[in-house]
């Protein structure tokens, strides 16, 4: 496919992605000059005809969602026997790399996340669209960590007679609703269930049910309950933890109903993680249409008149108009008993309002819970701890924050819900000595310690590598605490500097300039080298050698002394003998 010219307009770049039902690649958009991807429908099923009208109406489906928080679709089509999807392309990662990356989320990026997916969620069901495949996997983050949902359509386009890949049409078995384990009716509550397991795993960094076997996993779907997170994370507020574990119900009828429930409750605790969320809502709305477990979109009873494109035939269309007036009646009569309900409750209200009287909440932050219960009661009001939870700001035994918060209103008698310090959790520092700098990072950033990185060379370590932190290995510290890691540089090598002819005074001020050491001098007569200057060195000019080593060499102590030319003895003169002829007195 590389290099591949779809509808002589999108030149195929690289292959980004594959998967059971398609592969995804990076094109070039030639008449737009932009980059997209496009998605292309493995060959094994181009040629089951059912298969492929039905996967044409659903990439038809897809298209037409418009949503910031959904990746966009442009164009579909087919060239021969390829069938293909070009969609927006997110030059990003997914929602589980990234996971992947930080260990796990704080509870307000994790719901930032939740809120944008429910939201584009939201605009698919609003199209009759139920997703039923919710994972990290399948939400794209773009460069500004804007999620974008993905992966609406192949996933669903199995038949029954596709048998051998009938499990893709319930999704990832990790996120699977139990409904969808059970192969039973799938609405939009199923979606939310998905969301909810994505939710907790951003938030623990876990999953709830995590086996070997896939079959296990459905199965603890449908039966075991999961451990709150909130027992995993003690950090997390109850706030959280409670719409997690409504989010996760066995039941679709104890869920979350929609989106719209969903997000109000997301909202809250973004402003006020004590804010009281779960409320029940209505049950699901009859005129939502949602997608079956057999085909691509297998279409349920409704209460409305389908959209064009979607008719059975005009007998089917001219009952459900039938059936859409009788449900108007039902409502407007709902909504008057509704209506009359309420009458009664905002008078109730009014009457409690204007016989209590309203004391302005006082500050109780960093409070013990003696002071707090003390300074509430002055002002009429009691106290409840709602919490506990580690705090490296607050004392062990003090209030971190409250609900009113200082200066709202409430009536004589109501309760001021607090959340109390546990004080600091201690957490170990890690075995991080010989692990890349990277890697010990990661360690070091789970954990919520500060580190600092001190790079230094060290010949016995290659570089990059941990070989000392401080404090030690296995050392307790409380969360926050600096962990300084001591990063290798490598050998601190030296280019031995080149000192033959130097003076012997200014061949050791290179010699130290440069890092190393003077070692032994010696001295040696030269016919060439003047008295003082260097002759040679060892290690030579030029030699990489670790810094401090110690440099040899010899000066010159000049010419060799000539030896002196020895004196000739003079030659004695030799007495002369006496003439024995001549007498003495003679001469």
């Amino acid at each position: 496919m590389i290099s591949k010219v779809l509808n002589n307009r999108y030149e195929i770049i690289e292959l980004i992605g594959r998967g059971g039902m398609a592969y995804v690649y990076k094109a070039k958009d030639r008449k737009l000059n932009r980059y997209v991807a496009v998605k292309v429908l493995r060959e094994e099923y181009t040629e089951n005809e059912q298969f492929i009208k039905k996967f044409d109406r659903e990439s038809q489906a897809a298209a037409g969602l418009s949503h910031p928080n959904i990746v966009s679709v442009y164009d579909v089509g087919v060239e021969g026997d390829i069938y293909y999807i070009i969609m927006e392309y997110v030059d990003g990662i997914t929602l589980k790399q990234y996971l992947n990356k930080k260990g796990h989320l704080d509870y307000k990026e994790a719901t930032r996340f939740i809120i944008d997916v429910a939201a584009a969620l939201k605009c698919a069901h609003e199209h009759k669209i139920i997703h039923r495949d919710i994972k990290p996997h399948n939400i794209l983050l773009t460069r500004d960590l804007v999620p974008k949902v993905a992966d609406f359509g192949i996933a669903r386009a199995i038949t029954s007679s596709t048998v051998t890949m009938t499990n893709q049409t319930m999704g990832s078995v990790h996120y699977i609703s139990p409904e969808q384990a059970r192969g039973g009716f799938v609405d939009e509550r199923s979606d939310l269930y998905s969301l909810g397991i994505m939710y907790y795993e951003l938030l623990t960094g876990q999953l709830p049910f995590d086996e070997e076997n896939t079959v296990t996993i459905a199965i603890k779907h449908i039966q075991e309950e999961l451990v709150p997170p909130k027992e995993i994370m003690p950090d997390i507020p109850t706030s959280v933890n409670d719409i997690v574990v409504k989010l996760t119900h066995k039941k679709p009828e104890d869920r979350y109903q929609n989106m719209d429930e969903l997000i109000d409750d997301l909202e809250k605790i973004m402003v006020d993680a004590n804010a009281a969320v779960g409320d029940n809502g209505a049950a699901v709305s009859d005129e939502t249409q949602i997608i079956g477990d057999e085909g691509l979109f297998k279409i349920e009873p409704v209460t409305g008149p389908i959209e064009s494109g979607y008719h059975e035939d005009d007998e089917e269309e001219e009952d459900d108009l039938v059936q859409a007036q009788r449900k108007k009646k039902k409502k407007i009569i709902a909504f008057s008993i509704a209506g009359g309900i309420l009458a009664i409750i905002l008078i109730v209200i009014l009457v409690n309002t204007l016989t209590t009287k309203a004391v302005m909440v006082p500050n109780v932050k960093n409070m013990t819970q003696e002071q707090a219960t003390q300074e509430l009661e002055k002002a009429g009001l009691k106290l409840e701890v709602e919490n506990q939870v580690y705090s490296s700001d607050v004392e062990s035994g003090k209030i971190v924050s409250q609900n009113p918060e200082e200066g709202r209103e409430m009536k004589k008698g109501q309760t001021v819900k607090v959340t109390v310090s546990k004080g600091t959790q201690n957490v170990t520092v890690p075995k991080v000595i010989g692990l890349s700098e990277a890697e010990a990072t990661a360690a070091i950033d789970k954990l919520k310690l500060v580190k600092n990185v001190k790079r230094e060379y060290n010949s016995d370590v290659a570089t990059g590598i941990v070989y000392s932190v401080d404090p030690g290995e296995g050392v307790s510290v409380a969360e926050g605490t600096s962990i300084t890691l001591y990063v290798s540089k490598g050998q601190d090598l030296v280019t031995v500097p080149g000192i033959v002819g130097m003076s012997e005074s200014a061949a050791e001020a290179q010699i130290e300039d440069s890092g190393l050491s003077v070692g032994r001098v010696t001295t040696s007569e030269s016919d060439t080298v003047s008295a003082g200057l260097v002759i040679s060195q060892s290690p030579t000019e030029g030699t990489q050698t670790e810094r401090g080593t110690s440099i040899n060499f010899v000066v010159s102590s000049g010419k060799p002394t000539p030896s002196p030319t020895p004196t000739p003895s003079p030659t004695p003169t030799p007495t002369p003998k006496p003439d024995p002829s001549t007498e003495p007195g003679e001469q």
